[in-house]
């Protein structure tokens, strides 16, 4: 029997415990992703004055943004599925 790979037995997600997170909702079910980069900190400006992900993140599959660039989070359900489980 094959083991459904959700957020509450990956080793990248984190559980709120309602001070590490102000999450609104079901707090029992409620984390972040900490798989995802931020993509201001995962990349910098190319000669040509685009952006392009930095070689330490080359393999990285997600990155979280905010209008600020200042901070953000994957917030998931501990039910949600994602290709990027890796076993507890």
């Amino acid at each position: 029997m094959t083991q459904t790979k959700t957020c509450v037995t990956c080793q990248h997600w984190e559980k709120q415990d309602g001070s590490n997170y102000p999450l609104r909702g079901p707090a029992d079910s409620m984390g972040v992703c900490n798989a995802v980069a931020q993509y201001w900190d995962s990349t910098g400006w190319t000669d040509d004055g685009e952006r392009a992900v930095l070689p330490k993140y080359a393999n990285c599959r997600a990155f979280v943004r905010d209008a600020s660039d200042y901070y953000a989070m994957l917030v998931t359900r501990n039910d949600f599925g994602c290709v990027q489980h890796k076993q507890k």
